[in-house]
């Protein structure tokens, strides 16, 4: 019977340290290295840019704007600071009050600017600023018992008592609280997934922690810096019962048969940081720096440039070596046509992916079911993927589905059950049409991550905005590896 690998723990990202900054090309570097500080965080999709609005940039500052769930901002400029005071090279600046807790701002030694993040949602958030999900259901797994409400006037009821057992809740911010106000649908979702935490023996717990903004001295022990990953227990709040501990990855859907939410998004260079990974990533960057020095002369033979880039080019012509400094510049439209050609990248790519697709598969597996966590079941913490399901309308009423609950012994036993009968495989969808394929209408590619002849996870390989980063992964878990759980 097959049993996962244990790799070596990475703090930080090698290509911090791997960056050469260079004033003429001081926004390249710029970019490059927020990559690097976003790859490093597993659990966040943003998507990067310069902040080209009026004020955001000036002689001693260079604005970013950074785009993620509003509910997100937090947890995501926390993380990056923590990787900030760590590295050598970067020192953190003083935020405006109001933004504390939102933007993250810091200089880089050989800068003469600092680089100001501005974390902007991207309208994934509730009315009132903050989402309350998290609060919410943290809070629920504090009474000692939890009924479906039936209305309104029981949500509205329900609401004031988690605000009033608010006092062994630790991280939580008061824009969560303003927020959960007449908030029935997160309310909703919230209850499905605290009585699923309930029947796991975590209801009338004595204490909860969000990890939003900070990990709380009680819990941060259990806080993992693994395989590059900042967030590797991605736990994003913990309940205390007793002696035991229990961290839930929170995710919510408004009913059952909707899409899952993503179970990982992050680059794959971010992905495959172990030295065995290095040729191959290697080979990667050589196809990348290839095709987008192409696209750029390509754009710059049909003059298809604005004229700063244009009179940049004719001093310093696009190659292998230099690309990146230019490819965000370039409209997207004109990269994701060429994406979706037969000339792709990512027909190399795929080729890449297909040639070392054991070693790559058997890395998808240990990041995406954590299969690492497992290790602090010796100091009594226990890790799950729990999401929510419910939603509220005038007409529809109160809507409470069963929650799903997926434990880190149950997944890992469920996994070498799987192992025992096959081998680990990743494979091309069936059916789809790939972005370089006649017929493709996307720039993406397409694999199913298999064990044995079952699929156990749909991963999508995408660009999220930032051509200058690699690619990401993203992955959901298929109906048949859920079925197979739930047996």
């Amino acid at each position: 019977m097959r049993r996962f690998k244990q790799w070596s723990d990475s703090i930080l990202v090698e290509d911090l340290n791997n960056l050469q900054y260079n004033e003429a090309n001081e926004k390249g570097f710029v970019l490059g290295l927020l990559s690097d500080i976003d790859d490093s965080i597993l659990s966040i999709a943003t998507e990067i840019a310069l902040d080209n609005r009026t004020g955001y940039s000036n002689g001693s500052k260079l604005g970013i704007s950074q785009m993620l769930d509003g509910d997100a901002r937090g947890k995501f400029s926390s993380l990056a600071l923590e990787i900030i005071d760590k590295h050598p090279d970067l020192e953190r600046k003083k935020l405006p009050a109001g933004r504390i807790g939102k933007d993250y701002a810091f200089k880089h030694v050989d800068m003469k600017r600092y680089i100001y993040v501005n974390c902007r949602p991207n309208g994934k958030r509730s009315k009132a600023g903050d989402d309350p999900n998290e609060l919410m259901t943290a809070a629920l797994c504090l009474k000692p018992n939890l009924k479906i409400p039936k209305n309104s006037d029981e949500m509205d009821k329900l609401i004031d008592e988690v605000k009033l057992g608010l006092g062994a809740v630790k991280g939580y911010k008061k824009g969560q609280v303003d927020a959960m106000e007449k908030d029935y649908s997160n309310l909703c979702s919230a209850v499905s997934a605290a009585i699923t935490c309930h029947k796991a023996g975590y209801g009338g717990a004595d204490k909860v922690y969000l990890t939003g903004q900070s990990w709380d001295n009680d819990v941060k022990p259990f806080k993992i810096n693994k395989h590059g990953m900042a967030d590797f227990n991605s736990s994003d709040f913990i309940i205390k019962k007793g002696n035991k501990y229990l961290g839930v990855s929170l995710k919510k859907k408004l009913r059952t048969n909707q899409q899952d939410p993503t179970v990982i998004n992050k680059s794959m260079k971010t992905l495959f940081q172990d030295k065995k990974f290095e040729k191959v990533v290697e080979k990667l960057d050589l196809k990348a720096g290839e095709f987008y020095t192409k696209v750029i002369k390509t754009a710059q033979r049909k003059n298809l440039l604005d004229k700063e880039m244009m009179a940049d080019l004719k001093k310093n012509k696009a190659t292998p070596k230099n690309w990146k400094q230019y490819i965000q510049r370039v409209p997207n439209a004109i990269i994701n046509a060429e994406l979706k050609t037969s000339r792709s990248l990512f027909k190399d790519m795929s080729k890449i992916i297909i040639d070392n697709k054991q070693m790559l598969a058997d890395q998808l597996i240990l990041l995406i079911f954590k299969a690492d966590l497992k290790e602090l079941k010796k100091v009594n913490f226990d890790f799950a993927l729990v999401t929510g399901i419910g939603d509220y309308g005038p007409s529809k009423g109160v809507v409470v589905e069963k929650g799903e609950y997926k434990d880190i012994d149950n997944v890992t036993s469920t996994l070498d059950e799987l192992f025992s009968k096959g081998t680990v495989d990743l494979k091309f969808t069936p059916g789809v049409k790939q972005a370089f394929e006649d017929g493709g209408n996307s720039a993406t590619l397409k694999f199913d991550l298999i064990i044995g002849d079952l699929p156990v996870c749909n991963i999508t390989l995408r660009y999220k905005g930032n051509f200058r980063a690699a690619p990401a992964f993203l992955a959901v878990m298929t109906p048949e590896f859920k079925a197979i759980y739930k047996k």
